[in-house]
């Protein structure tokens, strides 16, 4: 199992104001139709009713002054249907250039257990397209930006192999979207995941996941990496210590981020 975790960190914070940091990363080895792309992603933000519309707008806002091409989120917006509301309501007074694009975290499959249109109706009002075992193609500057977005693995049944990652592949970059941090069988480029926030008990590297819990879970699954940006096998993955939790809402040694991705 990989893990990245720079420093101890002593940070130590109650979830559900989304104070979260911008932490940037350069991705090289991208293709030159990519060079100068912005890309934000997001996850696990899991707004809570405590939540304040200051505190979403403050997120928002955060997001704007990186001025991004693209935002793509990685699924957990809320436990409750209500409050994932709020947040694509207080998301929508922003457009990004190459358009915005989530997949479902496995708080929002049971948040929306009976009325999965409804989320995507709710995203599409903020002008975010939900992609469940879906990709899309966007022509930039003489290559395609294809991505996808797969199912989550708990409640739903994930298909990476539907997006055709292993063909056609020449003049293209190939991001692939998945809340949880497993391996597909055709990687792509880039992946981008969340749900382990980080981890989100941190005693100098020491966390539920670094030994193993979810092993636990049903069905069963590891995650490959804990946080940060990782190469495995040639492929970037960054999976992201997200800004909120679930269930105990607090974060120890795990400081809540949003990802500003630039490709040099």
């Amino acid at each position: 199992m990989h893990q990245h975790f720079s420093k101890p960190d002593l940070y130590v914070g109650r979830c559900g104001n989304l104070d979260a940091v911008v932490t940037a990363h350069a991705i090289d080895g991208a293709p030159s139709f990519m060079r100068g792309l912005r890309l934000m992603f997001a996850a696990d933000l899991h707004v809570l009713r405590r939540t304040t519309r200051a505190e979403l707008d403050a997120l928002v806002d955060r997001m704007a002054a990186a001025k991004p091409d693209l935002l793509l989120l990685g699924g957990d917006y809320s436990d409750q249907a209500d409050d994932c509301v709020r947040f694509f309501d207080a998301l929508g007074r922003l457009s990004f250039p190459l358009g915005s694009f989530g997949v479902i975290g496995n708080n929002d499959a049971e948040a929306w257990a009976d009325d999965l249109k409804g989320l995507r109706r709710v995203m599409a009002g903020a002008g975010c397209r939900l992609l469940i075992n879906q990709a899309v193609n966007i022509p930039l500057r003489g290559g395609v930006l294809i991505i996808g977005g797969v199912d989550e693995d708990r409640y739903g049944h994930p298909h990476p192999e539907l997006l055709r990652f292993g063909k056609d592949t020449k003049n293209s970059y190939r991001i692939l979207l998945s809340h949880y941090p497993v391996l597909p069988e055709q990687p792509p480029d880039l992946m981008l995941c969340g749900h382990t926030h980080g981890g989100q008990f941190n005693l100098l590297g020491l966390t539920p996941y670094a030994i193993g819990f979810e092993r636990f879970s049903k069905p069963r699954r590891a995650s490959v990496a804990i946080a940060g940006l990782n190469d495995i096998d040639g492929m970037k993955l960054l999976v992201s210590k997200g800004v909120g939790a679930s269930r105990l809402q607090w974060r120890v040694g795990v400081r809540p981020e949003i990802n500003l991705l630039t490709f040099p």
